[in-house]
């Protein structure tokens, strides 16, 4: 009787182990795989400038944090502070070091002979890895996405000679120690970034090692 109760013992271990290996198809399991492939990637977004024209209305010619230059008219024709939100957010990337402060320059104010002041900032190095360029402009790069939860996977399948499963999950954004700063810094709009989760789909793949998203076996 002992001896059948031990092997009994020795084979629920053994079923116990199986469940909690790295091949089993679990959301644990699927996160990290998932967590391994998308680790490594930048999330670049087209973040605006929360600027203003000199009459205090939003600027139609809506700049993009990442350009190469960037021109701030910081009072009116009146005289009067404008653009202080826009400021903040270039403090924010001074202090990262992704931009420096270049001289003071001056642009005609659209009343009259009058002229305005501007403050001009000019991406550095640092702030070149930082940018993807695109059709629509610059992009800037804020963090990496990181699965927040996984929602639902399917029954893994072979196909085409593998065991695959499709597996749909949230991801966050983790940010730059700066891009909250300069997120919050901006228009609520560009702030939604930090807490929105996006809805996101992969395809994971079978191996002698575990589960792979299939992204990083190519």
């Amino acid at each position: 009787m002992k001896k059948i109760t031990m092997l009994s013992l020795l084979g629920l271990t053994g079923l116990l182990a199986a469940c909690g290996s790295q091949q089993e198809a679990s959301k644990s399991n699927f996160e990290k795989a998932i967590n391994d492939a998308i680790g490594e990637q930048k999330v670049c977004l087209p973040v605006g400038l929360a600027t203003h024209d000199d009459q205090g209305a939003p600027s139609v010619d809506r700049r993009l944090l990442g350009d190469k230059e960037i021109r701030i008219p910081t009072q009116n024709a009146d005289g009067d502070k404008i653009n202080q939100s826009a400021l903040k957010q270039m403090a924010v990337l001074v202090d990262a070091k992704l931009y420096e402060e270049g001289e003071k320059a001056e642009i005609a104010s659209g009343q009259g002979d009058k002229t305005v002041p501007v403050a001009v900032f000019y991406r550095t190095q640092a702030g070149d890895k930082q940018m993807v360029a695109s059709p629509n402009g610059s992009l800037l790069c804020l963090g990496t996405p990181k699965v927040d939860k996984v929602e639902l996977f399917t029954e893994p399948t072979p196909a085409n000679g593998v065991t695959v499963s499709k597996v749909v999950y949230e991801a966050k954004l983790v940010p730059e120690k700066w891009a909250s700063k300069l997120l919050k810094a901006g228009d609520e709009e560009s702030a939604k970034i930090l807490d929105e989760p996006q809805r996101e789909s992969a395809t994971l793949v079978l191996t002698n090692q575990g589960w792979r998203d299939a992204r990083a076996l190519r």
